[in-house]
């Protein structure tokens, strides 16, 4: 039994042993299947490098730890690594120095290498226009440091004379800009750029003349260099003042030129109150106690007063023109009473009192007239007489209506007799007459002769009175 036991236990040994060793290498591997399991694999692109390996931790730091270890090199003050969003993928961005001159500014920004002139210049926030000129090209791959220079296709207006011109150019300066418009800028001008500026689109030059102009006013002529662009800006900043009223030569709209004539006149508009005369009336009451065609003054006329404001002008002092803006009645007129006759006399044929002058009929004889000088007379005729005016009329000869002309009835004084005309008593003198005009109450019998005046106002001088008609020899 023994021998059958000292042959079977060196089986059951071997048995125990491999389960032993079996067990011992379950053991060994399950750490390394657990540490297998939290791995992850990265991924670092440089360029055209790129580092792949395999790692516990997914922070960006390791990552890029891993990566220099395994001969990448370390990141420089402009680099940047970026992870590709949800992944372990790790770009990095070499950067370079990006110098950019644009209208003689230069910047200094930051490219990165492998992207292009246009896509540097974009991250940077500079947009370009198609029609803009860039150097190096657009698509031209930044490898290294790099120099840009941009030149914009730029729209200036150019400001002088009063006029504007638009000039389009692809870079250039000031100079060149005033150069294409076609102006000129003198030694007195002045600029808002200097002549060296780069352009810039949007960009407005503006030339401002200096220009000799003469001023007169207050009665004073002065000479004076200005760069204003009208009259209004001229006398402000020549220190001429304008008040509300005053007048200016040329408009104060119109532009200025050089060599103008300036001239300010002063106008001052005053109220002024005058007192003037107010006129009567006159009344005429008919009476019997006097021939008809005779008048007699019962009440003397009194004029009125009345205060007229007026609106004045002056201008430079001297008075332009007045207007009436008012007028108050401070004492009322008091109108004249005439009385005028109805009575009848002997009258001869077309009313005529056929009496002499000196009481003997129509013999002739002699008169002292207005001037003291005797005149001889063939006949004189005693009659009504009424007066009247047509200014600038004619009368029916075709002659000229004024002072002197006398509407008869050609029957009784025939056309062309001259005649002295005065009133009995002498107290009104028409004076030297010829018979040149007609009228309806001459030829109806109902006066002897209508006076020519050159004014109503003078009319009234005669009014409806008899009158001593001498017919001169």
């Amino acid at each position: 039994m023994y021998g059958r036991h000292m042959k079977k236990a060196p089986r059951l040994l071997a048995i125990r042993g491999a389960a032993a060793l079996i067990l011992v290498l379950a053991l060994s591997i399950f750490p390394f299947a657990t540490v297998m399991a939290n791995t992850v694999s990265a991924n670092v692109i440089d360029g055209d490098q790129s580092y792949t390996f395999n790692m516990s931790s997914t922070s960006l730091e390791d990552i890029l730890a891993q990566a220099e270890e395994r001969g990448m090199e370390p990141l420089g003050p402009l680099d940047v690594a970026e992870r590709v969003e949800g992944t372990t993928t790790v770009v990095v961005r070499r950067g370079v120095e990006l110098a950019v001159s644009e209208a003689g500014e230069e910047s200094q920004l930051v490219a990165y290498v492998g992207d292009t002139v246009e896509q540097a210049l974009l991250d940077n926030s500079i947009v370009l226009k198609d029609e803009d000129e860039v150097s190096p090209s657009r698509d031209t791959v930044i490898a290294g440091d790099t120099q840009v220079e941009i030149r914009r296709a730029c729209q200036v207006v150019v400001i002088a004379d009063g006029e504007s011109r638009t000039v389009t150019r692809i870079g250039g300066t000031v100079q060149d800009a005033l150069d294409e418009a076609g102006v000129t800028v003198g030694e007195r001008d002045s600029l808002n750029y200097e002549t060296d500026k780069p352009l810039f689109d949007k960009m407005h030059i503006r030339v401002t003349r200096v220009m000799d102009v003469q001023i007169t006013a207050d009665g004073e002529t002065k000479a004076y260099e200005t760069s204003a662009q009208t009259v209004e800006d001229a006398l402000e900043k020549c220190g001429v003042q304008l008040g509300e009223e005053d007048r200016v030569e040329p408009a104060l709209t119109e532009k200025v030129k050089d060599g103008m004539e300036i001239t300010v006149r002063r106008v001052e508009v005053k109220e002024e109150v005058q007192t003037e005369e107010v006129a009567y009336e006159t009344e005429y009451q008919d009476t019997a106690s006097l021939y008809e065609g005779e008048t007699q003054v019962k009440t003397e006329g009194v004029p009125g007063e009345k205060e007229v404001t007026y609106k004045v002008t002056y201008v430079d002092g001297e008075e332009e023109s007045r207007e009436a803006a008012s007028e108050k009645v401070t004492k009322e007129p008091v109108a004249e009473v005439v009385l005028r006759g109805t009575s009848q006399k002997e009258e001869a044929s077309g009313g005529v009192d056929v009496s002499g002058g000196n009481g003997t009929g129509n013999v002739a004889g002699t008169f002292v007239d207005m001037y003291g000088n005797t005149v001889s007379y063939s006949s004189m005729m005693s009659g009504t007489c009424t007066a009247y005016s047509v200014p600038g009329g004619t009368t029916s000869l075709g002659w000229d209506a004024v002072y002197g002309v006398v509407a008869v009835n050609p029957n009784i004084i025939p056309y062309g007799t001259k005649m002295y005309i005065t009133s009995p008593d002498g107290s009104v003198v028409y004076g030297y007459g010829v018979a040149g005009d007609t009228g309806g109450a001459a030829m109806a019998g109902d006066i002897l002769a209508d006076l020519c005046y050159n004014t109503i106002e003078e009319c009234s001088q005669i009014g409806r009175r008899t009158m001593n008609i001498y017919i001169l020899s």
